[in-house]
């Protein structure tokens, strides 16, 4: 792996190619900025920012989870059933990444806590599509009872 280093000298910046097998995050970079820098991927070893950076890029996700499937999704919609198992799989995805990809990277404080964000927005999906098959159920009933009169 080939990293660089940045050092100040006379008001101009120079780059120092160094190999040493740091543990850490690996984040890349954009393809705009990557250009002028040529630098493709920067190794984090702070904890602190690691834990920052896993975070935000989980809230992110947690974030499209609950808008794409609460806030277009109504019970009137065929779809619904199958967005609802939809997000259940994009949870447990989720779940898997925190734990098998980051589990040695973050902090057990706050990978407790964004394990239990996911299991409440768990349960809240499973309360729905326990809600949306009652509601499914109801209208078949009815529509029985119109087609025996």
């Amino acid at each position: 792996m080939k990293s660089f280093a940045i050092k100040k000298l006379n008001d101009k910046y120079e780059f120092e190619s160094f190999n040493y097998d740091i543990q850490g995050l690996s984040y890349p970079i954009k393809k705009g900025k990557q250009e002028n820098l040529k630098i493709t991927n920067l190794v984090i070893v702070n904890p602190d920012m690691i834990s920052a950076l896993i975070s935000k890029q989980f809230q992110k996700k947690f974030q499209r989870i609950i808008d794409y499937f609460f806030t277009h999704n109504d019970f009137d919609d065929d779809s619904t059933g199958t967005n609802l198992m939809l997000a259940l799989d994009e949870i447990a995805r989720l779940r898997t990444l925190l734990i098998k990809k980051y589990n040695n990277l973050l902090k057990k404080k706050k990978e407790e806590e964004l394990l239990k964000k996911l299991k409440v927005l768990e349960n809240e999906v499973r309360m729905k599509m326990i809600d949306f098959k009652l509601i499914k159920e109801q209208e078949l009933t009815k529509e029985e009872k119109n087609k025996t009169r």
